[in-house]
């Protein structure tokens, strides 16, 4: 095929991807039936993280767990538009609120690096990351609702479907966790890619997250979040449990191959029009 040719079927290709429009809105599927346009979830404020391998010395590696469960299904605005009349049970309480009630949990390890501890604050760096997000329903085989008992074992954030997976990126910008006598509290803001999508529930295809979160100590809680266990996981001696928070809002985006391919026609465009110039 000659250039001209090739820049001909770029143009009409790129047409076709211009006319197709944007993505469609993901719509999430759960006993309420198709919810859309999905656009993340409102974690809960009582979650809880934890940190293991932890010492506080500069430049060492340490783990941050995260799990928590869904008080809101978010639409693309961030807006819990799904809330009312919802059969979403966002109450704690170690069982579904009647028939067809259902939850999302979310259950993640975050990697970081000490860049510094002084006596009042500390220093990390976030060098990467995964989560996994369940869905889980009254009746489903092998689920089971989450167990948030006030100092006693948590468990349950691993039940279910596993509905939405993906990796956390690192970021190159400081994150800093003010203490002062014990009380300190942190917020943050990190990207990730989803790496699969169960499409019989999310559909279509996730493909990026924002995941905005916070930490509080001591003081700064505002839940008792005590747990001895979080599904069998026993934070070790001198490691630090958290109260969390975290808003995670989700973006579905033609692939990097669609936009080369959309770049590369209009550049065809181009080349096109100097050639019947020229002729």
């Amino acid at each position: 095929m000659n250039l001209k040719k090739l820049a001909s079927v770029l143009a009409i290709a790129s047409l076709a991807l211009i006319g197709s429009g944007a993505p469609a809105a993901p719509t999430i599927t759960n006993t309420d039936g198709p919810l859309s346009p999905f656009g993340g979830f409102d974690w809960a404020s009582g979650s809880t993280a934890w940190t293991s391998g932890f010492t506080g010395a500069d430049g060492s590696s340490f783990t941050l767990y995260y799990a928590g469960f869904a008080t809101a299904v978010l639409d693309t605005d961030g807006n819990a538009a799904f809330g009312f009349g919802s059969k979403l049970d966002s109450n704690p309480n170690g069982s579904f609120a009647g028939n067809g009630a259902y939850e999302y949990t979310i259950f993640a390890s975050i990697t970081e690096k000490v860049v510094s501890c002084g006596v009042n604050s500390c220093q990390f760096q976030v060098t990467g990351g995964n989560f996994d997000i369940y869905y889980d329903y009254k009746g489903l085989v092998g689920g089971g609702a989450v167990k948030t008992a006030v100092g006693g074992p948590w468990s349950g954030f691993k039940n279910g479907i596993d509905i939405i997976k993906g990796t956390i990126d690192g970021s190159a910008t400081n994150q800093t966790f003010t203490t002062l006598g014990g009380n300190g509290s942190n917020s943050t803001s990190l990207t990730g890619r989803v790496t699969n999508t169960n499409i019989a529930y999310v559909n279509p295809a996730l493909v990026g997250t924002r995941i905005t979160s916070t930490l509080q100590l001591g003081q700064a809680m505002t839940a008792p979040v005590s747990p001895t266990s979080i599904d069998g996981f026993v934070p070790g001696a001198g490691q630090i449990v958290f109260q969390a928070d975290a808003n995670q809002s989700f973006f579905n985006v033609p692939e990097p191959g669609v936009l080369a391919l959309t770049g590369l026609a209009l550049v065809g465009c181009g080349f096109a029009g100097r050639r019947r110039k020229s002729s």
